[in-house]
């Protein structure tokens, strides 16, 4: 659609064209006669495009057929394109023939057409370059999916797979197997002159496609080819022989293969003469089925499972230390390691043998060694015995539910220094702890068990309690350590011991063992044995950087004043890097190895996620020049280049097994690293500048400007020669203008000290030779391409060259054309990024798909040009649309939201458009929902901007811009506090004291601004959310409460409040809040809450600010907000006028003697909870609560719902119910079988509650030990009775699994009144948290389409004729417990005159949907007068409800006004019923919808 030629003919005059389109036809069928012979001779796989504007994935093996076939598809769709309008009209009878023309064309392939499910369907973007129609985005939302093509299948059915990939120099390496009479032939070839010799390394699979095994092992040894020869009885070799031209293996493997046919042929290549491995060493192997499978349409590459015999001989040389010289090996027991590097150093003396004319590699010397065998079969073994011990470990959790801990250590004993291990099971309370020599040695002395407690922090000592001390069977206290005795079973050398903790269960004990025999103590690595007891335990000992041994190995850091820092999780792996950077001798090429091992070493998902995070971070420190690149030691530039190669295939190739989060790390590694390459680039570094010296007799003395960079280069060449290359062709184009040569090198980031401070210093300016210029311009731009391949990953004219050769015709055309429009004015920007977005979204599809690792990094490096062109072209656009007129601006800002979320998409999320069902939460999920229900305004808006679409607009921009926010704080929680605790701790053993302290503290915000789509989206948001307010779709402000007129305090700034609600101010205070929650409690001392979130006006935390007359406003506009940061610390004045605050200095504020009072106030406030109940039954159906008994035993919410039923009309539901009273949990407490646990659970509220200045561990023990109690028979008789006679459930629910799950959802209610908040709460308003009392309300959940929350007098304005509600989709808690987004406000008179006034439209990111049982919170504290009790404790649904992420654009509450008027007028008069019914009180009210029909769930007095 978008070719050149289309895009030129169209310009012609009518009867111009018409000659050109006969041409154009003529060349067509020439060029499909051509192709039609292709086809007949040939029987490769072709894919075909028979129509504009559908593009295929086009599968081929002969190049020049399919460039034959893509020029005459693309001449024949200009062609088709250009018959339009006057030509049709003028010329009828030609564009009929052109037309049967085409359809001929289409009719000569005999190719079916057969849409493939598991392609993404094509989509006609239909965008023209210069006006964007809505019929792309009316396809694109119809279909919910991005990516493009229908695969069009042709060729032979015999064909069961194939594949092509490059091994090197246009050397293609081809695979395919096909169906014969009588069985299947597997063929292996390859072409290029530059590969003389392959060998085939192969074997076979039986069982499953991850198996390798010799044709012997599997029973056919009658498939093995005539020239093959076994290898080690481990694989294969089949050399290729040269046929027709081309090396080429086959191997037939018939169809009666006994004792069982083959899945398919395992294989890696060797080539001899070269002594390399393809893939890459025993970095992978490749798959050829031979029969029909799903899923495996062609060969892929997978890590080895095990050694096939292509052993990476460096790698393991390079795992195997100490190394050892020609001494004979050291006496006494050494490590595996150490034999094994003994062995291969016995390898490696062997002398070189002649093979075949020619001395043997040293690889294959190794190889042929008996000592290697050996070698391997210790790694053999290792593996083996590691899987036995992962083994046991889970067999005894799934057996006994307990954990296993294994823990190296060293002893002494008669025979020297020997190796054993600690073997600690723990299950529940009981603990066991096993000594195991090393196998075949006594062991060591009589040991003693010195160990103690850690209650907070792994590695603390801490003295057992009392309890579990005078339970030991041996065991004297020693300071904070207790001493028992180990026990030896007759007849072993084992030493054990066994006890069992009392009471409250520690996290963890730690451990040293002493040797009774020499006064020895034994210990892990030289720290503490830690062994986790409780899984929190188990958490805290990975927070604090544990390794498998229960080590911990993170060092101390301190920044540069001397603060420390605590490790972040996964710190582990910084330790290896400070030993890595602190050596004498570093370069890029070894850090590029050092990662490859930190990434190999990564296990998959969330486990592997923190060293990847630190791999990361030190890459991009290296990368922004804040490590060094060269410290004493010089790097060929083929090193270098191979180095970055390794590197970019291990990321590619993880991208390709991972998650979307893991997927979005890699991709920014990859960013960090150059392309590299083992081909001949790296070495041409050094070679070509020599050459053009030479050529141009350029003075090769010192003192030159290009000899010291010839030597800079010769010795290590980094990504700065691009720079310093770009700089000298600047100084070239401009006729030795020095300027220019200093302008581009300052402007890149480098300066005259930089040059100087290399190992071969650059001192000396460039010199111009006029004769010489044309002639050194064109070798230094072949020479800037040279660094560039080697040096630069993401550099789009280097990619699109690499990519060019396996990419589809109408892919390389946009690329060609994006790569000529770079520098488009802006009218034509929108049409290029277009273009940009349309190819990121082919090859997303590709990059899903591609099996071919070295194709796939380079569609990733790709990807990552194509995402900065169009950051940098969209940057030059922005200042353009400041003096748009507004309509205009709006529609334009809306186009580039809409191209640059979808770019953002993509690079979250290539070519998947659908919603994963299977990801919880996720970020990519959230654009893809935000993305299809902006194509939806962007339709409308190009039909013509409408009143209401400002409004629904806005609503899909503060989504955006809270998707936006969470990535941001994704990137500052996930990376700056690991930047610091690396970036710190690289300062201090590095010695150029580097990164520097900007780099550092600044790393996620110039990671965010730095970054592509991201911080373009970002850009364009906050233009199109000011435009948007200005048309009317929002305010700037909106004010929540107002509190007490004109707050005055001193304006602070917090991140968030949640981590200041436990601080008291003592002098008023107005906090600048940057998120919130809706958990949080607002601190004593605070009379104002200003943040740019948008909570709901109903939600709990709305609620308690107004009942605490806090004013509590939202600020939408983000200058604005800023602006309020430069009064921090300040005493400002906060007044309201309308829907706005405005925020002055001014120097009045409460004195020190009103703020004292107003603090002793609080002191003396002491609000009184009734007396305690007394347990008088564990369950009360409904017909049993008694709204009027005295005293009370259940609290409002029961005694309200039980009363309104009787009193509500029948159109307004009410779900049945049944409480669990006040008195329960105290009596299950009391229980024999919770004797123990209620024993700690007092000791903790007698003495640590009182006593503890951070509760929070304190609370979370509470907690815990709530949900560990056990039930009595008789709750559990009771409840069952209680919830059939209410009708809740029928007789034979609440077994089994059930009741353990109901029984769970009650105790978490119980376990709620030791939340934060409540717990806060209640100590600002002087009420003993441990009195509070908690009834349980027990309800069937309404599987609600929609939830509301009602207040019966309009909270914002006190108006008690009017009434204001919210509704979202799903059930309630996204309203009431301040999920992210808006709900859909409005008010409305009660008497029903007027319409409903909307003041929000709904855009919660997700909705929450479900069923079953719910146990709802109803303490004696939620509605004291004075007390703001709304939502401070738990409601709990049996069943965890599903979450699912919410689109809009076909919700009718969103689309249709007449439904959602109606579900508004029903709400207002479920309002009015209610009130009436409670005597005319205002009510706070809870209800759903469903299936029409309007159910109230609880309601209280609107305080």
């Amino acid at each position: 659609q978008g070719s050149d030629a289309s895009s030129y003919l169209v310009t012609m005059k009518a009867s111009e064209r018409c000659k050109s389109f006969v041409a154009l036809a003529t060349l067509s069928l020439l060029a499909f006669a051509a192709m039609s012979a292709a086809l007949y001779i040939q029987s490769d796989r072709l894919a075909s495009i028979t129509q504009p504007a559908i593009i295929s994935e086009v599968q081929q093996s002969d190049l020049k057929a399919n460039g034959l076939f893509i020029v005459a598809c693309l001449l024949m769709s200009a062609m088709y394109l250009g018959f339009s309008g006057d030509i049709k009209r003028t010329y009828p009878n030609v564009s009929r023939i052109a037309f049967f023309g085409f359809a001929f064309a289409g009719i000569l392939f005999p190719n079916t057409i057969e849409a493939d499910s598991n392609h993404v369907q094509f989509i006609n973007r239909a965008r023209s370059r210069q006006s964007y129609g809505p019929s792309s985005f009316k396809s694109f939302a119809e279909q919910g999916t991005f990516g493009a093509a229908i695969r069009l299948r042709g060729g032979k059915a015999d064909l069961l797979h194939e594949h092509r990939f490059e091994l090197r120099n246009n050397a293609w390496f081809k695979t395919e197997s096909r169906r014969e009479e009588g069985g299947v032939r597997a063929i292996f070839s390859v072409d290029g002159s530059e590969i003389k010799t392959l060998t085939l390394h192969w074997g076979v699979a039986v069982n499953s496609d991850d198996e390798w095994i010799t044709p012997g092992k599997a029973g056919c040894p009658s498939i093995i080819p005539a020239h093959s020869a076994l290898y080690k009885d481990r694989a294969v070799r089949t050399p290729l022989k040269m046929v027709d031209g081309k090396l080429q293996a086959e191997i037939w493997v018939p169809d009666d293969l006994k004792p069982k046919p083959l899945i398919g042929i395992r294989f890696v290549l060797f080539e001899p003469d070269r002594d390399n491995w393809y893939p890459g060493g025993a970095g992978g192997n490749f798959f050829l089925p031979v029969k029909k499978t799903e899923g495996k349409k062609m060969p892929h590459l997978q890590r080895s499972p095990s050694f096939t015999g292509a052993i990476d001989v460096d790698k393991m040389r390079a795992d195997a230390s100490p190394q050892y010289s020609k001494e004979a090996k050291p006496s006494g027991t050494v490590t595996w390691n150490q034999d094994l590097a003994h062995l291969l150093w016995n390898a490696a003396q062997r002398e070189k043998a002649w093979v075949d004319g020619k001395q043997e590699s040293k690889s294959m010397r190794l190889q042929r060694s008996p000592s290697f065998e050996s070698a391997v079969k210790i790694i053999e073994a290792r593996k083996a015995q590691e899987e036995s011990h992962l083994k046991e470990a889970d067999d005894f959790y799934k057996s006994e539910g307990g954990r296993l801990y294994r823990i190296p250590f060293s002893y002494q004993n008669s025979q020297g220094r020997q190796e054993g291990v600690v073997k600690a099971k723990v299950k529940q309370s009981k603990v066991e702890i096993n000594v195991i020599p090393e196998r075949g040695d006594k062991g060591p002395g009589p040991l003693v068990l010195h160990w103690g407690v850690a209650e907070k922090e792994p590695g603390e000592w801490t003295l057992p309690n009392q309890e579990t001390i005078s339970a030991l069977e041996s065991g004297e206290a020693h300071g904070k350590a207790v001493e028992s005795k180990f026990k030896t079973e007759v007849g072993t050398v084992e030493q054990s011991i066994k006890f069992e903790l009392r009471g409250s269960l520690p996290p963890s004990i730690s451990f040293v063992l002493k040797d009774t025999s020499n006064g020895a103590w034994y210990k892990a690595d030289n720290h503490d044995f830690c062994v986790p007891i409780t899984e929190e335990g188990r958490i805290r000992l990975q927070d604090k950087g544990k390794s498998k041994s229960g080590v911990i190995q993170t060092p101390l850091v301190r920044t540069l004043s001397g603060t420390e820092i605590s490790p972040p999780t996964g710190a582990t792996v910084a330790r290896e890097i400070f030993d890595f950077e602190k050596q004498g001798h570093v370069t890029l090429m070894h850090r590029y190895h050092m990662a490859c091992s930190l990434i190999d070493r990564a296990p998959p998902g969330e486990a592997g996620r923190d060293i990847l995070y630190f791999v990361f971070i030190w890459l991009r420190f290296s990368q922004i020049r804040q490590l060094s690149w060269q410290r004493n030691y010089n790097t060929k530039p083929r090193e270098l280049s191979h180095a970055s190669e390794q590197l970019n295939k291990l990321i590619s190739w993880r991208w390709k097994n991972s998650g979307p989060i893991e997927r979005e790390i890699f991709r920014l590694m990859l960013g960090c690293i150059g392309r590299g390459g083992s081909g001949g680039d790296g070495q041409a570094i050094r070679d070509e500048i020599l050459h053009i010296m030479h050529r141009h007799r350029l003075p090769e003395s010192k003192g030159t400007f290009v000899e010291e960079w010839h030597q800079k280069l010769h010795n290590n060449s980094t990504p700065d020669d691009i720079i310093i290359c770009q700089a000298y062709l600047a100084f070239l184009h401009s006729n030795g203008n020095l300027a220019e040569f200093w302008r581009v090198i300052h402007e890149n980031g480098l300066n005259r000290e930089r040059l100087k401070g290399y190992e071969r210093a650059i001192v000396t300016e460039p010199q111009f030779f006029g004769d010489k210029k044309d002639g050194l311009i064109n070798d230094f731009n072949n020479y800037l391409r040279i660094l560039k391949n080697v040096h630069a990953g993401a550099d789009l004219e280097k990619c699109v060259e690499v990519c060019r050769g396996f990419l589809e015709g109408h892919i390389n055309v946009l690329l060609e054309s994006i790569l000529r429009e770079r520098g488009a004015n802006e009218a034509r920007t929108p049409a290029v990024i277009d273009s940009i977005t349309e190819v990121r979204q082919l090859i997303g599809v590709k990059m899903t798909k591609e099996g071919d690792i070295m194709k796939l990094r380079d569609l990733l490096y790709l990807d990552l040009g194509l995402e900065a062109q169009l950051r940098l072209m969209a940057e030059r656009s922005l200042g353009s649309l400041d003096s748009v007129e507004l309509n205009t601006g709006a529609r334009a800002l809306t186009l580039w939201v809409g191209l640059a979320l979808e770019n953002l998409v993509y690079s979250s999320s290539p070519a998947k458009g659908t919603l994963d069902p299977n990801v919880q939460d996720s970020h990519a999920n959230e654009l893809k929902a935000c993305l299809r229900d902006w194509v939806q305004l962007e339709e409308e808006v190009h039909k013509g901007m409408t009143q209401g679409w400002p409004t629904k607009a806005m609503a899909v921009v503060e989504r955006m811009r809270r998707a936006m926010g969470d990535y941001v704080d994704g990137i500052q929680n996930n990376m700056q506090k690991r930047a610091e605790y690396l970036g710190y701790g690289l300062c201090a053993v590095t010695p150029e004291k580097i990164p520097e302290k900007w780099s550092i503290t600044l790393f996620s915000e110039e990671l965010v601004r730095g970054g592509g789509c991201s911080f373009v989206l970002s850009s364009f948001l906050r233009k199109l959310d000011k435009v948007l307010r200005k048309l009317g779709g929002g305010t700037m402000w909106q004010v929540i409460s107002t509190g007490k007129p004109g707050a005055v305090g001193q304006l602070v700034e917090v991140h968030d409040l949640m981590s200041v609600q436990s601080e008291t101010y003592s002098k008023p205070t107005v906090l600048l809040a940057n998120s919130l929650s809706g958990e949080e409690e607002v601190p004593p001392g605070v009379v104002g809450v200003i943040t740019p979130d948008a909570p709901d006006v109903l939600a709990h935390i709305s609620v308690r600010a107004r009942n605490l007359k806090v004013l509590f406003a939202s600020c939408f506009d983000p200058d604005e907000f800023d602006n309020l940061g430069k009064l921090v610390g300040k005493t400002v004045s906060c007044q309201i006028s309308g829907n706005r605050v405005t925020v002055t200095e001014t120097g009045d504020v409460a004195s020190g003697d009103d703020m004292n009072q107003l603090n002793e106030g609080l002191k003396n406030l002491k609000l009184e909870l009734p007396p305690p109940a007394k347990f008088t039954s564990f369950c009360l159906p409904e017909a049993s609560i008694d709204v009027k008994a005295s005293p009370k035993t259940f609290g409002a919410k029961s005694t309200n719902i039980v009363a309104v039923r009787k009193l509500l009309p029948d159109w307004i539901q009410t779900p049945r119910s049944a409480v669990v009273p006040f008195g329960v949990f105290e009596k299950v407490m009391s229980c024999p079988e919770n004797k123990e646990i209620s024993k700690a659970y007092n000791a903790i509220i007698d003495k640590e509650l009182k006593e503890t200045k951070d509760p929070h561990g304190v609370l979370r023990r509470l907690k815990d030990l709530t949900l560990s109690l056990s039930a009595p028979n008789d709750l559990v008789t009771q409840l069952k009775s209680s919830l059939e006679k209410s009708g809740i459930i029928t007789s034979g629910e609440l077994e089994g699994k059930e009741w353990d799950e109901a029984f769970m959802a009650l105790k978490g209610v119980w376990a709620s009144k030791w939340n934060e908040r409540a717990y806060w709460s209640c100590k600002k308003s002087n009420i003993p948290v441990h009195q509070v009392q908690m009834a349980v309300l027990i309800q069937r959940l309404v599987e609600a389409e929609y939830a509301f929350v009602i207040h019966t007098v309009n909270p914002a304005t006190g108006d008690s004729t009017e009434m204001y509600a919210e509704i979202v989709v799903g059930l309630g808690e996204t309203l009431v417990g301040n999920f992210p987004g808006r709900a859909l406000g409005f008010s409305m008179k009660k008497d029903g005159s007027g319409d409903p006034t909307v003041h929000s439209l709904p855009s919660k990111s997700v909705g929450l949907f479900g069923g079953g049982l719910i146990f709802r919170s109803d303490s004696n504290g939620e509605d004291l007068p004075g007390f703001a009790g709304a939502g401070l404790y738990d409601s709990i649904p049996m069943v965890k409800n599903t979450k699912k992420t919410l689109m809009y654009f076909n919700e009718k509450l969103a689309t249709d006004r007449g439904f959602a008027d109606k579900i508004m007028r029903g709400v207002c008069k479920v309002a009015v019923d209610v009130e009436k019914a409670m005597g005319g009180t205002p009510q706070d009210i809870e209800g759903c919808y469903r299936d029409g029909k309007f159910y109230v769930v609880q309601t209280r007095p609107q305080v």
